[in-house]
């Protein structure tokens, strides 16, 4: 019964791994490399239980080195794949476009696989078991280590500043937030200090803690393995009237320009209280861009340098005051606080309710009650 309950872990961890590598008719990037990943854990899972359980059943010993052979390898592997797997969620993973951008961080634990293979091929090894253990145990504790707090910090760098990018090009944060990652990453870290901070005949039942902290993760991921891009993708935003600002050297010119931005500065102005573009729950910086037939690099700089705010943040001022104006409306008394969040753009209630407290230090049902 205590090997079926060990086994658990492994099996699901095996299982989804199936499901995003074979079981899936589209299968992305991120979708491989999260199954990859599910994979390298369960091998994991199973080399800790492999180690606990060979202490009562001595005949197993003679296959540890089979189990071994790839548990280093993997172990080392983890971090990078687990850093790769975040990025393919962003743009970022457009800077590893070819095999020799990404094989280099992947070249220690394809070194361990490699020297294990040797000392375990060798029949008369000139590599002395003490040597094997010793580099081993060096890799794990070690080595180890530093890649996880070297790609950690790698993923949780590149994470926040796509989270930040977010700000400045779209409108509404529902889908594309990627807040679910963090939940993946704590159930990662989790299962590095068990592993290291727990003796091994506990730490085959607290795989079941960060096992239940990425399955979360996966069960609201819903297998959406879509990457957020921040580049705009609609091929009718620059037409020929509009100047191509690419260049750190144009958008100087252009913030040396006064009479040019105080002329953009009035007609994103006059554009927002007429038109109301903002009511436009999916509204991106490159939609807006091209209604007023502007550059997306001239826009952005009058909204954070002129307006003192981000893109998201500068909408939605608009849409607050929108909000409160409808508040106060007795037509829309009928209407509930998320009806009245769907009317001005907020794809979402938690999303109207959080930017009206920052903007007015209240909620809308407080902002409501004291009308």
């Amino acid at each position: 019964m205590q090997l079926i309950v060990l086994s658990l872990p492994i099996l699901i961890t095996f299982l989804l791994s199936l499901r995003l590598l074979i079981g899936q008719r589209k299968k992305s990037i991120s979708s491989l490399l999260l199954g990859v990943f599910f994979l390298f854990f369960c091998i994991a899972l199973l080399a800790i239980l492999f180690q606990y359980i060979r202490e009562f059943h001595p005949i197993l010993k003679n296959y540890f080195n089979l189990i071994e052979l790839l548990f280093y390898s993997v172990m080392l592997s983890l971090p990078t794949v687990i850093y790769f797997y975040v990025i393919s969620l962003t743009d970022y993973i457009k800077n590893y476009n070819t095999f020799w951008k990404i094989a280099p961080h992947f070249y220690i634990p394809i070194h361990a696989l490699l020297f294990n293979i040797y000392s375990l091929l060798s029949i008369n090894s000139s590599v002395p078991q003490k040597t094997i253990d010793y580099t081993n145990f060096f890799s794990l504790k070690i080595i180890f280590v530093l890649l996880n707090l070297i790609y950690i910090s790698k993923t949780l760098i590149s994470y926040s500043k796509h989270r930040s990018k977010l700000q400045d090009v779209f409108s509404y944060d529902k889908g594309i937030s990627l807040a679910w990652i963090v939940t993946f990453i704590l159930g990662y870290v989790s299962f590095v200090l068990c592993f290291f901070l727990l003796t091994p005949k506990s730490s085959p039942y607290v795989v079941y803690i960060p096992l239940l902290l990425i399955s979360t993760y996966f069960f609201f991921q819903r297998n959406a393995q879509t990457s957020v891009s921040l580049e705009n993708n609609d091929e009718l935003l620059f037409t020929n009237k509009v100047i191509d600002t690419n260049t750190v050297s144009e958008i100087e010119k252009f913030n040396t320009n006064e009479r040019k931005k105080e002329k953009l500065k009035i007609t994103i102005i006059d554009l927002m209280e007429k038109e109301k573009p903002y009511l436009k729950s999916d509204l991106t910086v490159y939609q807006l861009a091209k209604i007023l037939n502007t550059n997306t690099n001239y826009l952005s700089t009058v909204i954070n340098n002129d307006f003192k705010y981000s893109f998201v943040s500068f909408i939605n001022s608009y849409r607050i005051n929108e909000a409160k104006q409808l508040l106060k409306d007795k037509n829309f008394e009928q209407y509930t606080i998320e009806a009245i969040g769907e009317e001005v753009g907020f794809n979402s209630k938690s999303a109207f309710n959080r930017a009206f407290k920052k903007f007015t230090k209240q909620t809308p049902t407080q902002f409501k009650e004291n009308i």
